[in-house]
């Protein structure tokens, strides 16, 4: 098949790993999987577009693998207490995904002079209380701020996971060095479409933003 952004492309990239022996999982599922189990943490950012994060979540419940939905409380294209996006949003758990925080609390610590740690607890309890969850993982949001002190990734080399309140950060070097890390940030696969590296490690963490996927075309 033809590498596209297509759902169908998405349908066959998933189907390829599950013909290959690769259990697809969340991050909370990674204590649960055997090490000699050939698996594929997926994960995807909700940097915009609710409604093609939920387009996602469907397509992987019919496949039959869960993934993790980062999300963010500070979103400027949806609102986790606006009706439509919380509806979308407890879907998307209730199809048995996992969320988890998409955290930008370096940024608003420079904006606000407040307490970094303290910023990512109120994200994290704003995100437990609208969908009545437990938030055990975290992925830092990178568009604003360029690589440094600054960005939110540097967040967890001052503050621990423990006093966070979190079991997995999504780029622990775990999760990005010690397996196979490819993600399609911008629009664009930095070392080609997920297909082409699907059977080549025995374990993976493949980020995918939804923002990018569509049925026929990108403006739909």
């Amino acid at each position: 098949m033809t590498c596209s952004w297509t759902y169908e492309h998405y349908c066959y990239c998933l189907q390829q790993a599950k013909d290959k022996g690769y259990s697809i999982i969340s991050f909370e599922e990674v204590k649960n999987i055997s090490q000699n189990q050939p698996f594929i943490i997926l994960r995807h950012d909700i940097d915009c577009y609710l409604y093609r994060a939920l387009n996602m979540a469907r397509i992987e419940n019919k496949l039959g693998v869960r993934a993790t939905y980062f999300v963010r409380v500070h979103a400027l294209s949806y609102n986790v207490f606006e009706y439509n996006a919380y509806k979308a949003l407890k879907e998307i758990h209730s199809l048995g995904h996992e969320i988890g925080l998409h955290f930008e609390s370096i940024d608003f610590s420079y904006i606000t002079d407040e307490n970094p740690r303290e910023v990512f607890l109120r994200e994290k309890k704003v995100l437990e209380m609208v969908l009545d969850i437990s938030i055990v993982s975290a992925a830092a949001h990178g568009e604003h701020s360029p690589a440094g002190p600054r960005h939110n990734r540097s967040f967890f080399k001052s503050i621990s996971k423990k006093q966070a309140g979190i079991h997995y950060d999504a780029y622990d070097k775990t999760f990005i060095r010690d397996m196979k890390y490819i993600s399609d940030s911008f629009g664009y696969w930095r070392e080609g479409c997920m297909c082409t590296h699907i059977g080549k490690y025995p374990q993976m963490q493949i980020l995918v933003h939804p923002c990018w996927w569509f049925k026929d075309h990108l403006f739909e």
